[in-house]
């Protein structure tokens, strides 16, 4: 299930068809002086990366500084927005293939490639081997996905800086914005072992088909699939926690909800959503499609009525 662009997805393509600095050919054009404001002092720590710092003002600047602090909340400082360039001969060759990597993809699937924002915690002194080679193995992840690159979402930043570390004292860590190319994703469950897709068929893995909080992608297409494009600079605590301007829904889980519609629903239609909760389970339908089948038998009115009735109650 397509879940829509975000909004930042959605200014990139427009800040590219405007003068980006990556072009639809692939070629890195300069900023045009007319639509940009003059470039900032020379900054040892980006000229030796390759990157060139956006200003309050640019368009992807501010569409990601505000992405960020919705995400993140007070609890991080975010000093610096940057650009890769791709001044480099190797970086412009990694941008080249991820662009011929794209079209073989739409090739295959004969539909749109699915390219999506993605945020991966990365250490300073990987930055420049990254930015110019690739990725030599995947950055710090605890593996229960199976050997990759895991991304989070753009619009979930905090998840993805939860599981870094801070990179000195004073709580410096580096958030690497990439395009991520997901092609057609299969479902992997935590605990996976693969190390690759389980099939032709697919290009990426993601924990969950409709909204998923996790990009995996495998050693083998991490240098293929994923090109970065941005790099944030975030001062952050040592114990990161969740946003408390983040409000969480109702929520139950499903076998909590089956035995509340139990009280509601014939024997006959209760067994009908534990064959599909099972179908499920054993990965034959991904969760969107569980809970389709499960309005399509409630109703929403039935299916509101219990998660505001029980939900809060299961949660405390």
């Amino acid at each position: 299930m397509d879940y829509g662009r975000t909004e930042v997805e959605a200014g990139f393509d427009d800040s590219e068809q405007e003068g980006s600095t990556i072009s639809e050919s692939g070629s890195c054009d300069s900023y045009s002086p007319d639509r940009r404001r003059p470039p900032p002092p020379p900054s040892s720590f980006a000229d030796e990366l390759g990157l060139m710092e956006l200003l309050e003002g640019d368009k992807a600047h501010d569409l990601i500084f505000r992405n960020c602090k919705s995400g993140l909340g007070d609890q991080c400082q975010i000093l610096s927005v940057l650009r890769n360039g791709f001044r480099t001969v190797g970086s412009r060759a990694k941008f080249k293939t991820f662009q011929i990597f794209q079209e073989a993809v739409q090739l295959k699937h004969a539909e749109d490639a699915k390219v999506k924002y993605g945020w991966c915690t990365v250490g300073k002194q990987e930055l420049k081997t990254i930015l110019e080679y690739g990725f030599s193995q995947p950055p710090r992840n605890d593996g229960s996905y199976g050997r990759g690159l895991y991304l989070s979402p753009d619009n979930s930043p905090l998840d993805c800086l939860k599981e870094s570390a801070s990179e000195s004292e004073d709580g410096m860590r580096f958030l690497l914005l990439c395009r991520v190319l997901l092609g057609k994703s299969e479902i992997v469950s935590q605990g996976s072992i693969q190390s690759c897709p389980s099939s032709p068929e697919f290009d990426s893995g993601v924990d969950d088909l409709a909204s998923p909080k996790k990009y995996i992608v495998w050693s083998t297409h991490m240098n293929t699939h994923v090109l970065p494009e941005f790099l944030v600079c975030v001062k952050a605590p040592f114990n990161l926690t969740r946003s408390p301007k983040r409000l969480r829904s109702p929520w139950m889980a499903f076998p909590v909800l089956i035995k509340a519609l139990s009280k509601f629903l014939p024997p006959s239609q209760i067994l009908v959503i534990h064959k599909h909760y099972k179908d499920q389970q054993n990965r034959r339908i991904s969760r969107s499609e569980l809970i389709q089948r499960v309005r399509s038998i409630t109703g929403d009115k039935l299916l509101v009525h219990i998660i505001k009735a029980f939900g809060h109650k299961v949660q405390h």
